[in-house]
């Protein structure tokens, strides 16, 4: 017998701050894999699994970073037709949990320097805070170095772009 308050698809427990639906499906969006389907191309599946793809202007592809506070998303925002990142957080644990995320949104959108990214939107839906910010493409420091350190003068000019920064 299904239990009201979790999901039938994975039988995690449900959230009020997704409008019902799973966090765990939520973040299958990103992991499509999970479901054994190509789900964002399958919305009966989504539909089935609760997934939501659709967060106010912007609609998500997939999961491209996790943090401590969220999921970060490659995504487009419809009215504009262009693509964005969104970093949505996951299960509040306390209020002082969502002002946190807001202010990490906030002291972002202050900083203005080429080596780091513009925020362009801060906004809820459905209870589920988030915010957009411009899509960077390309590899993380990690992913750079985890075969072998990198050269010392493409290391030096790295260390340069954070330091002026920062």
């Amino acid at each position: 017998m299904n239990n009201p308050e979790t999901c039938p698809e994975c039988g995690a427990p449900k959230s009020g701050w997704l409008e019902g639906n799973c966090p765990t499906c939520l973040v299958r969006l990103g992991a499509p894999a999970l479901l054994g389907r190509a789900v964002r191309d399958e919305p009966a599946v989504r539909e089935r699994a609760g997934i939501v793809r659709a967060l106010g202007d912007y609609e998500l592809l997939e999961e491209i970073a996790r943090g401590g506070m969220g999921v970060v998303y490659r995504a487009r925002q419809v009215s504009l037709n262009r693509l964005v990142a969104v970093k949505v957080m996951l299960t509040p644990q306390s209020s002082a949990d969502a002002r946190r995320f807001r202010r990490e949104a906030e002291v972002a959108a202050s900083l203005s320097h080429p080596n780091i990214i513009s925020i362009y939107d801060v906004g809820e839906h459905a209870g589920q805070p988030y915010f957009s910010m411009e899509l960077i493409e390309g590899h993380t420091l990690a992913e750079l170095t985890r075969d072998q350190p990198l050269p010392a003068r493409r290391a030096a000019q790295l260390l340069e772009a954070v330091a002026g920064a920062v």
